[in-house]
């Protein structure tokens, strides 16, 4: 059996340990700071793999449009949701508010959608069939790990 003395002393060092690895750890970065440090790392790799300057630059700036884009659609998204919880908690709401609220979400998305379809394509014309293979390396591997990172 344990002694409290013990117990209390495995507790002191157990809250320590927690003190000492809470000081030692960088601070974490927030969402929005990940997403810039990223982006700037895809930059950076845009412009080693694409060695003409002015298509890189013009990747970069599609790259740049293409993000803006997918932030849009999550802000979309959001009001899309809170527009649902607004008719779910009114008890009078009607088929067809519900009908509306959908169908307008639909008409963004497959107008976002298409503006994402042409933007890729402009992107990919930018780029010769290697320079686009490594790209795409180089992103799976910073998602694999940020992924990591995550599971931790």
């Amino acid at each position: 059996m344990r002694s409290p003395r013990m117990l209390l002393t495995l507790a002191a060092l157990f809250a320590a340990g927690l003190a000492a690895g809470a000081c030692s750890k960088k601070p974490e970065l927030t969402p929005s700071q990940v997403a810039a440090k990223d982006m700037a790392e895809f930059q950076a790799d845009i412009r080693k793999t694409v060695k003409d300057s002015s298509r890189a630059e013009q990747l970069v700036s599609l790259t740049n449009e293409f993000q803006g884009m997918v932030r849009e659609t999550a802000v979309q998204d959001s009001v899309g949701l809170a527009e649902l919880a607004a008719l779910n908690a009114n008890f009078s709401a009607t088929r067809a508010a519900y009908d509306s609220t959908f169908a307008h979400a639909h008409a963004q998305r497959a107008a976002m959608l298409a503006k994402l379809i042409s933007l890729r394509v402009k992107m990919a014309a930018l780029t010769t069939d290697a320079e686009w293979d490594q790209l795409k390396k180089d992103r799976l591997k910073m998602l694999q790990q940020e992924e990591q990172a995550l599971s931790l």
